[in-house]
């Protein structure tokens, strides 16, 4: 990955990670509320009942603050998860809206065939594109193929399957593929955003509480 790309995909991260941290708060304040609104019912069912019935009253206080807590941490989880998938819904969306500024998006796109280039052993190369994507690359493409894969020949060729943008980059004789689409280099990281997200969502809960 070049620093370009790194550059870009970490903004990217950081923005979504900014905007699961408020929907996070949100959901913080939406749980001390619940916690707080079952305490004072704790309190005033304590205050009420008769000394004969104390003992059984705090039982019945547990068993209500245990299921009220179970309840919760089910919600809870159910909004982190729900945060995560927004964050990358996010992310796509800004992925999505990349292609509108060609000049940033072809240097993108530079990155991509350079790194799936050195990947693959020595020989042709095709790069398969976004029928979109193709007419637009034209008029630069054998300046940028030049700078992405110095002394092999890259081809165009349009790809079979949907793509929101990126490249997919095969070997003359398609043994060796690299999916560079958006879509293929999102699968090949959300393992990691996944499990770093989770982490700084749950960090943020536990100091909360």
């Amino acid at each position: 990955m070049t620093q370009h790309t790194e550059k870009l995909e970490g903004l990217l991260f950081a923005q979504a990670m900014n905007l699961a941290a408020q929907h996070l708060e949100k959901g913080r304040q939406t749980s001390e509320q619940i916690k707080h609104e079952l305490q004072t019912k704790l309190q005033r069912l304590r205050e009420g009942e008769e000394q004969s019935f104390q003992h059984e009253a705090e039982q019945l206080c547990r068993q209500i603050m245990q299921t009220s807590k179970i309840r919760l941490d089910t919600e809870m989880d159910r909004l982190h998860w729900a945060l995560v998938q927004g964050v990358l819904a996010d992310v796509r969306k800004r992925l999505e809206k990349i292609p509108d500024n060609p000049g940033r998006y072809h240097k993108v796109l530079e990155n991509y065939l350079a790194e799936a280039a050195s990947a693959i052993p020595e020989g042709d190369l095709v790069a398969e594109l976004s029928p979109r994507d193709i007419e637009g690359l034209r008029p630069v493409w054998k300046d940028l193929a030049a700078r992405a894969a110095s002394g092999r020949k890259l081809e165009l060729a349009p790809l079979a399957e949907h793509t929101i943008g990126g490249v997919m980059v095969r070997s003359g004789d398609g043994r060796v593929r690299v999916n560079n689409t958006f879509e293929g280099r999102l699968a090949r990281m959300q393992d990691e955003v996944l499990s770093t997200i989770m982490d700084t969502l749950f960090q943020k809960a536990g100091g909360a509480g």
